[in-house]
């Protein structure tokens, strides 16, 4: 069984941050044409239960001294944009 690429989209709490930022990933995939994808919403401790399927890990604080990880801030747009530029290039290259 083929499953769909993962992005997992994490912050601190894995509350209102990554919910918010994976929303904004969510909506700027579908308007680059790229629905074929999973989006999880979730901690830093969830990152291991995950480590086997995630495709792109977006995180809304710098953690790519531990993960290779695309980091978020959420109210930039235009930062989200390229975030979501950076995603879409990915998934299209899995």
């Amino acid at each position: 069984m083929n499953r769909k690429p993962l992005v997992l989209v994490v912050c601190g709490a894995g509350t209102l941050t990554s919910v918010i930022a994976s929303q904004g990933v969510e909506q700027g995939l579908k308007k680059r044409g790229i629905t074929d994808v999973e989006i999880k919403v979730g901690r830093l401790d969830d990152i291991g239960r995950y480590a086997d399927r995630i495709t792109v890990l977006v995180a809304s604080m710098n953690i790519r001294q531990k993960y290779e990880a695309i980091s978020l801030l959420t109210g930039d747009e235009d930062g989200q944009e390229r975030v979501v530029d950076k995603v879409a290039d990915i998934l299209k290259n899995k």
